[in-house]
C-alpha cells in the first residue's frame, strides 16, 4: 500500500511538472516571440520558481528541454537566423527578498573559499536583449537573444539607434551585450500619434489601430520589424552593460566596473545608475534607493542586477545551462491578489485630466490593506474589459500605487454590466472633453472646485514650492472658509491671522509655521515656482531648463512658438503649454501679483555667459567625440545656453562634426541648412 501511494505521489508531480512545463512555454512564444505578454511577470516568476523547486526535489522528471533549463525565446521567421559566436546569452536567476540575495552570496563564498569579491549593481531595464558584434572597428551583426545559443539578425535596424556608435577604436573582434528599449516620453508621444491616426481611420470607417501596451512590447516588436523607416521613426535606444573579446573567448577588460568605464569612453551608453559596493550588505542597502526613483527614470525598470564585480571569480564560480551563479536579478516587491471590484469612480486633477479608481473590497497587498487601486483612463477599462462587481486582479509593487491588471475570469465578468465612462467632471459636472490625439478626458472649467483645490495641493507641495504645514485636506478647509480661493490667496494669508486662529486645531504654534514657511517659500528658485504654476507637460526638468536658460519669467512669457519649440528638443506640445498659459489674462496676473508680493520671479544660481558664440543656436553634434557621449554633450551645450538638436534642421547654426562621422549626413545638412561646419575630437572643443 506505501508503494502504492508513493507512485500515486509521483505520477501527480510528474503531471504537475508537465502542466507547469506546458504553461510556462506557452508564455515565453507569448513574450519573446509574439511581443504579447499573456500573464504579468508576478504570475511568471511564480510558476518558474515552482517549477524549479520540483525538478531540483525530483530531477528525475528534469528534462533537456524543460524552460528551466533554457533561456525562453527562439528566432522567428521573419529574420535570418544567426548564432551567437563568442559565448551563449545568458538568463539570470531571480531573487525576491533579501535572504534569497544573502544565500546567493552565501554560496559564491563557499565556492570561493574568501570574500575579497566586491558587487556591482545595475538597474534591471525592462527592454529588450541583443549582442552588437564589430570587427575592424566596425559594427559587424546585430543579433537579438532567441533561445540564447542563436538569435535573429537585426543588424540593418540597429543602425538607426539613437544612441549607438557603428565604428569604435578597437580593431579586433568583440562582442558588446546591452538591453534595447523606448522611452517612456517616447512610447507616450507615439501612442498620441496613434491616437491621431485612429481619428482620421474613424472618419473613412476603417478598423482602428490598437494602442502600443508598454514600452518593452514596443521595443521588441519595433527591433525586428521589417520596415527600416518605422524602426527610425520610433528612436530605439540601449544601455551596454558586457564586453567579449572573441580571441579570449572571455571578457574583454578584468572587472565590470572597468567594462562600463571603458565602454562610456568609446561613446556607448551606459546606464547612469551603476554602482560598485564592497559586500552584499551594501548591496542591499543600495535596493531601497533605487526603487525610490524608479518612478523619476524615463525608461522601464523591475529590478536590480548584482554581478560579481572580478571577472577572474567567474569562471571559477560558474554556471548553470540557462544561468551565471555570479549574477542574479533581484525583482523589485510585488504582490498580485485576488478581490472584489465595487465601484469605478472619477476624480478630477490640477489640469482637468480625469483619472478613472477602483472601489474594491480590503485586501493585504505586502503588509498594507488596499481599499483603492487606479484605473487611469476610460481607454484602460474598456481595454480590460472591466466590470462594476466583478473579480479582479490587483498589483502592487513597492511604494507604487496599487493598481488593477486584469479581471479574474471571463464567466464572472459576463454576470455584470459593461461599464460606461463619465461624461461630467465628477467635481463641477462640466461636459467632458478629448485633446485630439489623447486618450484621457479633461474638464476645462477653470473655476471647478476640484481642479482648484488640486492646483493649490500641487502648487505648495514638496516638489513645488514647498509650503509645510499645508496638507490637502487643510487646504480643503480653507477653501470651503473662503480663506484661500487662489495662489495669491495663499501668500495673502498673514493678513488673516486672527481668522486662522479661530479655526478648530489651528494653535498659535502650527499657524506661525504656516506663515512662516510661506514667506520663506518667496525666496525659491524660479524653477520651483514654474513647476508650481503647473504648467500642462511642463515637469521638473522642463522647469529647470527654462529657468536656466532664460533667467526670468518675464523673459519666458515673451517667447513665442517657434523659439521655444526650437529650444533644446522641447517638441511642438509643451511649447503650445508654454504659449497658450501665458496668454491666459488671469495667469499674466497672477505672476504680476506674485512680483508685488515680493516671490522671487528670476533664477538663482549659476548663470549663463551669453557672450560665448553658441548661446541661443541650434546646435548639431555628430560623429564619435572622444571624451563625451550624447548625454554628456547634450549637457555640456545646455551650460552654454545652446539649442541642442538631435537631428538636422533648416535652422541649424552650427554644426560640430567628430571621428568616425557619416559624410553623407554632412553633405545632407549643407544642402538643408547654412550651418557653420567644424571639426573637433574631444568636448571642451565645442564652443
Amino acid at each position: 500500500m506505501k508503494d502504492f501511494n508513493q507512485f500515486n505521489q509521483l505520477k501527480n508531480v510528474e503531471q504537475k511538472i508537465f502542466e507547469l512545463k506546458k504553461i510556462i512555454e506557452k508564455w515565453n512564444q507569448d513574450y519573446y516571440q509574439n511581443n504579447n505578454p499573456s500573464v504579468d511577470d508576478y504570475f511568471y516568476d511564480q510558476k518558474l520558481k515552482e517549477l524549479i523547486e520540483l525538478e531540483e526535489k525530483y530531477p528525475q522528471f528534469k528534462t533537456d528541454d524543460s524552460p528551466t533549463q533554457n533561456v525562453g525565446g527562439e528566432a522567428s521567421k521573419g529574420f535570418k537566423k544567426v548564432k551567437h559566436n563568442i559565448r551563449s546569452m545568458f538568463s539570470l536567476k531571480n531573487a525576491f527578498n533579501q535572504g534569497d540575495l544573502i544565500h546567493f552570496d552565501e554560496q559564491i563564498k563557499k565556492i570561493l573559499n574568501l570574500d575579497t569579491y566586491t558587487y556591482v549593481i545595475e538597474p534591471k531595464i525592462d527592454g529588450l536583449s541583443i549582442s552588437l558584434n564589430y570587427r575592424n572597428g566596425k559594427l559587424f551583426q546585430a543579433i537579438t537573444r532567441g533561445d540564447g545559443k542563436i538569435g535573429e539578425d537585426v543588424t540593418k535596424n540597429c543602425y538607426l539607434f539613437e544612441n549607438l556608435p557603428t565604428t569604435i577604436k578597437i580593431k579586433e573582434e568583440i562582442d558588446l551585450r546591452g538591453e534595447v528599449y523606448i522611452s517612456i516620453d517616447q512610447f507616450d508621444l507615439l501612442n498620441q500619434k496613434r491616437m491621431l491616426e485612429n481619428e482620421k481611420l474613424i472618419q473613412e470607417k476603417k478598423k482602428i489601430l490598437p494602442l502600443f501596451a508598454n514600452p518593452r512590447n514596443l521595443a521588441s516588436g519595433t527591433l525586428r520589424h521589417l520596415d527600416s523607416d518605422i524602426v527610425k521613426g520610433r528612436k530605439l535606444n540601449l544601455f551596454i552593460f558586457q564586453a567579449l573579446s572573441a580571441a579570449k573567448k572571455s571578457d574583454y577588460w578584468d572587472s565590470q566596473i572597468e567594462t562600463l568605464n571603458e565602454l562610456q569612453k568609446l561613446n556607448f551608453p551606459i546606464n547612469e545608475n551603476n554602482i560598485h559596493l564592497n559586500n552584499i550588505n551594501e548591496v542591499i542597502s543600495k535596493i531601497d534607493d533605487i526603487s525610490k526613483i524608479r518612478e523619476k527614470l524615463n525608461y522601464e525598470i523591475d529590478g536590480i542586477v548584482i554581478k560579481v564585480n572580478e571577472y577572474k571569480y567567474h569562471k571559477l564560480i560558474g554556471y548553470t545551462s540557462k544561468f551565471p551563479k555570479w549574477a542574479i536579478a533581484y525583482k523589485f516587491p510585488t504582490e498580485i491578489k485576488k478581490t472584489k471590484l465595487l465601484n469605478i469612480f472619477p476624480t478630477v486633477g490640477r489640469t482637468g485630466k480625469i483619472t478613472y479608481n477602483a472601489k474594491l473590497e480590503r485586501v493585504n497587498i505586502l503588509g498594507t490593506n488596499v481599499e483603492r487601486a487606479t484605473l487611469h483612463n476610460a481607454d484602460y477599462i474598456k481595454s480590460l474589459d472591466i466590470r462594476i462587481g466583478s473579480y479582479v486582479y490587483v498589483k502592487k509593487a513597492g511604494e507604487i500605487i496599487p493598481k488593477v491588471i486584469s479581471i479574474f475570469s471571463l464567466q464572472d465578468n459576463e454576470k455584470n454590466n459593461r461599464w460606461a465612462e463619465s461624461t461630467n467632471c465628477p467635481s463641477c459636472n462640466s461636459k467632458l472633453i478629448r485633446f485630439e490625439g489623447e486618450v484621457d478626458q479633461y474638464c476645462l472649467n477653470t473655476n471647478c472646485i476640484g481642479r482648484i483645490i488640486e492646483s493649490l495641493n500641487h502648487f505648495v507641495s514638496k516638489k513645488g514650492m514647498d509650503i509645510e504645514g499645508l496638507s490637502k485636506r487643510q487646504i480643503e478647509t480653507l477653501y470651503n472658509k473662503k480663506l484661500i480661493i487662489n495662489i495669491f490667496d495663499i501668500y495673502n494669508l498673514k493678513n488673516k491671522r486672527e481668522e486662522l486662529l479661530n479655526l478648530e486645531r489651528y494653535q498659535e504654534k502650527s499657524v506661525n509655521n504656516i506663515l512662516n514657511s510661506i514667506e520663506k517659500s518667496k525666496k525659491n528658485n524660479l524653477n520651483q515656482l514654474i513647476f508650481a504654476l503647473g504648467i500642462r507637460n511642463i515637469g521638473e526638468k522642463a522647469a529647470l531648463d527654462l529657468a536656466r536658460k532664460y533667467q526670468s519669467i518675464f523673459k519666458i512669457k515673451e517667447l513665442n512658438l517657434e523659439e521655444l519649440n526650437d529650444f533644446n528638443d522641447f517638441g511642438e506640445v509643451r511649447a503650445k503649454s508654454i504659449t497658450e498659459w501665458f496668454k491666459n489674462p488671469l495667469n499674466l496676473k497672477l505672476i504680476n501679483d506674485l512680483d508685488n508680493l515680493g516671490v522671487n520671479l528670476k533664477y538663482i544660481g549659476e548663470t549663463i555667459d551669453k557672450s560665448n558664440r553658441l548661446y541661443n543656436h541650434n546646435i548639431l553634434v555628430t560623429g564619435t567625440i572622444e571624451d563625451a557621449n550624447r548625454e554628456n554633450i547634450k549637457n555640456y551645450l545646455k551650460d552654454l545656453g545652446a539649442n541642442y538638436k538631435s537631428a538636422p534642421t533648416k535652422n541649424l547654426d552650427y554644426l560640430f562634426v567628430g571621428e568616425n562621422f557619416s559624410q553623407a549626413k554632412v553633405n545632407k545638412i549643407k544642402e538643408i541648412s547654412n550651418a557653420k561646419i567644424i571639426y573637433v575630437s574631444k568636448l571642451s572643443e565645442i564652443k
